[in-house]
């Protein structure tokens, strides 16, 4: 923040010096302009009486011009000799100032500056105050120079009006460069106050702290930047928590198969040669289904990481979703009869799908195993297919255990079970309708849940159809 200061500083005043230069340039130049003029016209004045030797007419004629003490005009003849002074000081005496040989000599005009009170040739600084302006001009008459005209001016009233000048341009300068630091102040606290609220954020993400929000008021481009970091840092924190939970269950998830495998191993394996061999039968049976359990876990796992790493590839084509959809209904239709379940499927229409068949018969098949797995004996389950505008519509319904209204928002929540125990026994691992929905979405279509606990429920997969 000092080094824009001090940068303003700068600026400001080397604004102000350039600006009573040019300023003071402009008034002198403007004053011998002005004196110059003058002094041409008083040469002309008084060509006709010099060139009649008429000393008394030649001294009223520059009198004329000369309007207080502090002008002053000498008429000269061709040899610098005063034929006339208005103030009487000079008359007859040689005055030999450089101007006035410089116009003796043929110039048409010249000028000089001197300090006033020190005699003739005395070339003086301009910054002197009180010095004699002398503006010498040829006097001539048809053509030829008879004589020279010295008009002296007091010059210190351009100092006087350059100092009045710089004092006015200093102080406005003054007072804008004290309003622009104010309004500096004010702009870079606007500017660094935002930028190092985010920054401090950036560094307390940087250290996994994605908890940390900003706070910039106000509606501008910086209030949307942190708004934007705001927004990112919750996403990030959801995210962290939500890999954490994820790591978590996972852990949980593969650790008890394997809890439960070790300790009927290690059963056999204390009850050796005498432990009965159904018995044994049963534990290896046992571990066979953990680990397929653990199998199918580990299946689940590659398959959630590969579509959130995008790796998931689609094998589209064109296929009949009625097709499909009966396919999986055959499929399932011995598991709902040995549960004692009565099942209906209802799919006229084609309902011509472009996506993943394998996929999609994944999401269709979980869907239904779901419903009939939690289901009572002497349930029903229904399969139904529709069309709604350019959509096929698949309905699952059941009459079975239904879900809470509490549990519904997490229902596709990658680990959430509703009733773990039973998920458990059924084989579940919460990952499941995670999958389908990711798959579902992946097929830009659209999977939901109604339910009533102790009454049912219904899944409804909606996926675009073909386009033809």
């Amino acid at each position: 923040m000092l080094a824009y200061l001090l940068i303003i500083v700068i600026a400001f005043t080397a604004v102000a010096f350039t600006l009573i230069q040019l300023v003071g340039e402009y008034l002198f130049r403007q004053r011998i302009a002005d004196d110059t003029k003058t002094a041409h016209t008083l040469a002309q004045a008084v060509a006709q009486p010099f060139s009649d030797w008429d000393a008394d007419e030649l001294r009223r004629q520059a009198l004329r011009f000369c309007e207080g003490e502090d002008q002053r005009v000498l008429v000269l003849d061709r040899y610098g000799v005063v034929q006339a002074d208005t103030s009487s000081l000079l008359n007859g005496t040689r005055f030999a100032a450089v101007e006035v040989q410089q116009v003796l000599d043929g110039n048409a005009d010249a000028y000089g500056y001197y300090a006033m009170g020190e005699g003739e040739g005395w070339l003086s600084m301009l910054t002197q105050r009180g010095a004699t302006g002398v503006f010498a001009a040829a006097v001539e008459n048809q053509g030829e120079t008879i004589g020279a005209l010295v008009y002296m001016s007091n010059a210190g009233q351009i100092y006087e009006s350059l100092e009045d000048m710089q004092m006015r341009i200093t102080l406005w300068i003054v007072l804008v460069a004290f309003a622009v630091l104010v309004m500096s102040l004010f702009v870079l606290r606007r500017i660094t106050g935002p930028l190092a609220e985010l920054n401090e954020g950036i560094q307390l993400m940087s250290r996994g702290d994605f908890s940390a929000r900003v706070n910039v008021p106000g509606r501008n481009e910086f209030a949307q930047l942190g708004n934007a970091f705001n927004n990112m840092s919750e996403r990030l924190e959801k995210l962290d928590q939500s890999r954490n939970q994820f790591v978590s269950n996972a852990s949980h998830e593969l650790k008890t198969p394997l809890a439960t495998m070790k300790i009927m191993l290690q059963s056999v394996q204390m009850g050796g040669d005498d432990m009965p061999a159904e018995l044994r039968n049963e534990f290896l049976n046992d571990v066979d289904k953990e680990i397929d359990r653990l199998t199918g876990i580990v299946g689940d796992l590659l398959t959630l990481v590969n579509i959130d790493s995008g790796g998931m590839q689609l094998n589209r084509e064109l296929f009949s979703l009625r097709d499909m959809v009966q396919d999986q209904y055959k499929r399932l239709l011995p598991l709902a009869r040995e549960r004692g379940i009565e099942t209906e499927c209802i799919a006229r229409d084609v309902a011509e799908v472009d996506g993943d068949l394998s996929k999609l018969s994944q999401v269709v098949y979980n869907v239904i195993d779901n419903a009939i797995k939690y289901t009572q004996r002497g349930g029903s389950v229904r399969v139904e297919l529709t069309r709604s505008g350019r959509k096929a519509v698949v309905k699952i319904a059941d009459t079975g255990i239904g879900i809470p209204e509490s549990d519904l928002t997490h229902i596709f929540d990658r680990f959430y079970r509703v009733d773990k125990a039973r998920s458990r026994e059924t084989g579940g691992t919460g990952l499941g309708l995670s999958i389908v929905k990711q798959i579902v979405n992946l097929h830009d279509g659209d999977i939901t849940v109604t339910s009533v606990e102790n009454q049912g429920s219904t899944f409804t997969i909606t996926l675009p159809l073909a386009n033809k």
